[in-house]
Order: C-alpha cells, then sequence, then structure tokens
C-alpha cells in the first residue's frame, strides 16, 4: 500500500545526517504528507518502513543496489529516519532510495581509512631453524588484520632445498584468531601420519636431513585489500621425527629465591608448542590459587619463565599441565600423537610438577 502512494507522499529525495556516536550516521526522509497511513510518531516496523525508502550499498560500475542495510526505522514530526544497525564500510558508497520512484535518490560515500602501513609477517612459530619432520603446523602473526580468503593455500609455498614448491602440503581449513592476525597453518594430517594412503602416495611434506623455505608472498592481502609490505621467507631444517610422549619428568626447573620477583625457569629437552603451552599449563602458589604474573619463551621455544607480580613467599607451588601440552609434532603429556597399539599403555603418564622455595 505504501509503495503505492510513494509517488504522492514524496518530494526530496533522502538526506544523510551525521551523528556524534556510532553508527555515525542516519538518513532522513521528509514525507509531503507528513504522516504515513496509519502510523504515529515512533518508531515504524523495518518491513513497512523498507517499503517507503532503504538504505543499500552501491555499486556504481554495475550500477546497482545491494539489500536493505540492517536498522531501525522511526517517524518524528513527518520524518522518517533511519539509523543502521553497524557504521558503513570505509571508502564504500551507499544509495538511499525509494522503490518505485526514479531520479529521486542520494548516494554517501564514507570516509577512507586513513593511509596505514603496509602489513607485515612479525613473527612464525616455531621459531627455530630446525623442525621435527612431523613437524604439524606454523603459527603466522601478523602486524595488522589480514583478509581471510582460501586463496592462502595456493599463495604461501613449501619450497625444497632447490626452490621447487611441495606438492599440496596443507590442510586447507583457514584458522584465524578472531582480529585475524594470527594464521594457524597446519600440514595435511593424511600426509604425517604413518600408514595413510596420502602419505603414501605423495609423501610426507618434510624429510628428515632436508632443507626448506616457508615462503609467505606479497601477494597475500590485508584486510584492506592491500598487498603485504614485502615478501616474508623462513628457512629451517627438517631433523629426525619425534614420536614420543612430552614426558615432564625431563623438564628442569631453575627455582626463583623467596621474597624476590626473580622468575621461575623451565627448560624442555625438545620445543613445545607456546600456544598450547599458555592454554595448558598455570603455576599454583601455596594457597591453592593461580600465582599472578606473566610468561615468556626462551630462544626456540625450549624454555619458559614465569615472573611473578609481587614476591615469591615461602611454601610448596604446583605446575599444572595440561593433557593437551604439546611438542612441535603433536605428542602430548598424555599420549603421543600416534598411539601404537601394540605397545604397553602408561597408565599414568607424570604430568603435573611440584616444587618447593625454601625461606
Amino acid at each position: 500500500m505504501i509503495t503505492l502512494l510513494a509517488a504522492l507522499l514524496f518530494a526530496a529525495p533522502p538526506s544523510f545526517e551525521p551523528l556524534p556516536a556510532p553508527p555515525g550516521i542516519q538518513v532522513c526522509l521528509k514525507l509531503q504528507g507528513g504522516e504515513l497511513p496509519g502510523v504515529k510518531n515512533g518508531r515504524v516496523p523495518y518491513d513497512q518502513a523498507t517499503q517507503v525508502f532503504y538504505l543499500g550499498l552501491y555499486d556504481r560500475e554495475k550500477g546497482k543496489v545491494g539489500a536493505p542495510l540492517f536498522g531501525s526505522y522511526e517517524l518524528r514530526q513527518g520524518i522518517l529516519v533511519f539509523k543502521p544497525s553497524h557504521p558503513l564500510a570505509a571508502g564504500k558508497t551507499y544509495r538511499a532510495l525509494q522503490p518505485g520512484i526514479k531520479n529521486n535518490h542520494a548516494d554517501f560515500t564514507a570516509a577512507p581509512l586513513p593511509p596505514q602501513p603496509a602489513v607485515q609477517v612479525v613473527r612464525i612459530y616455531p621459531s627455530a631453524d630446525s623442525v621435527p619432520a612431523n613437524l604439524l603446523k606454523f603459527t603466522l602473526y601478523f602486524s595488522g588484520p589480514m583478509r581471510q580468503s582460501r586463496e592462502i593455500f595456493d599463495q604461501i609455498e613449501l619450497r625444497d632445498s632447490q626452490g621447487k614448491p611441495v606438492e599440496d602440503p596443507w590442510r586447507r581449513t583457514e584458522l584465524w584468531s578472531e582480529n585475524d592476525t594470527r594464521l594457524t597453518l597446519w600440514f595435511h594430517p593424511g600426509r604425517v601420519k604413518v600408514g595413510v594412503n596420502l602419505r603414501e602416495q605423495l609423501g610426507p611434506p618434510l624429510t628428515p636431513f632436508k632443507e626448506y623455505s616457508l615462503v609467505i608472498p606479497r601477494e597475500m592481502l590485508d584486510a584492506s585489500g592491500n598487498p603485504l609490505g614485502k615478501e616474508h621467507i623462513k628457512r629451517f631444517r627438517a631433523t629426525a621425527e619425534v614420536r614420543e610422549r612430552l614426558d615432564t619428568r625431563q623438564w628442569k626447573l631453575q627455582l626463583p629465591r623467596a621474597g624476590t620477583r626473580e622468575p621461575l625457569r623451565v627448560s624442555f629437552p625438545r620445543a613445545v608448542d607456546p600456544l598450547l603451552f599458555n592454554r595448558e599449563v598455570e603455576l599454583l602458589g601455596p594457597d591453592g590459587k593461580k600465582v599472578a604474573g606473566a610468561s615468556s619463551f626462551g630462544l626456540q621455544e625450549q624454555s619458559w619463565q614465569w615472573t611473578p607480580v609481587g614476591a615469591w613467599p615461602v611454601g610448596k607451588y604446583q605446575l599444572r599441565v595440561g593433557d593437551d601440552t604439546a611438542d612441535l609434532a603433536g605428542n602430548t603429556v598424555e599420549r603421543p600423537f600416534e598411539v601404537d597399539l601394540s605397545s604397553p599403555a602408561d597408565d599414568s603418564p607424570a604430568k603435573n610438577i611440584s616444587f618447593q622455595i625454601p625461606p
């Protein structure tokens, strides 16, 4: 019904007005008759209001307007006001139009983002220049948000010592952090596990005692569609495969002195997965509560330290180690990544570590 009356009710095109708070803008349409049939001042149902006018993303090249944006409509003294649910995308053009009425629209282009430094690869885990040949994954950190795209699995290359790309090494599942600055890049598990058909057909992605390069090309795009600032190459050597359970009995502790804020240091015989370690391991104090402080990893993730907020009190402590704490090959404190069913099971592997800080 509203659509049929539109030509009679509306004269001037919609107008855009800035707002001091998000979403930062509202769109207003002055009704020529001053009212809508059956509607008083106040909120107008979305389905009814979009028959009067709506705001959509405008594609200048195709001359097309997208679906109506979500938001709220309100009638205020003869003016129909639309407020989007979210801020408009930077640099994008939007069109406010009345269905069925030509040449009575208004366009608005949201301000572009200010120039940003080119996104860079800031670090890669594991950081070591040698890794077990049955390495499960790399973790890439970027200086800014990246664009999610399955193209990354063709862009990021694993190259052998001759510079030849290793064929299809990745598990093609995107695993980004919430802010799109961390990418977990898994090797295809079917090529890592012994006896799996894919490994038998294509071979493992890494061969012991061979040299490799992980190449993150400049063509990878950030969230704004811009390429990386530069190509990043991580060179490393594959060592023998590691297929034993991670044994906390082999960890070595360097204890702090009571009454100081010296760090507690823990050394490992082989590198651990830092993300899993931070998630799975916690330090409990003499009162049984978590010790407040900050952690950091040493060279090549083969050591870890905990610096408390306050001085260490005398007493008994426990380093509680979760079941999923793992090394670079996915061997956890609970079991190896590949369980040999023919071998005797370790029913009670040692995990937690207790220690005493004396007076």
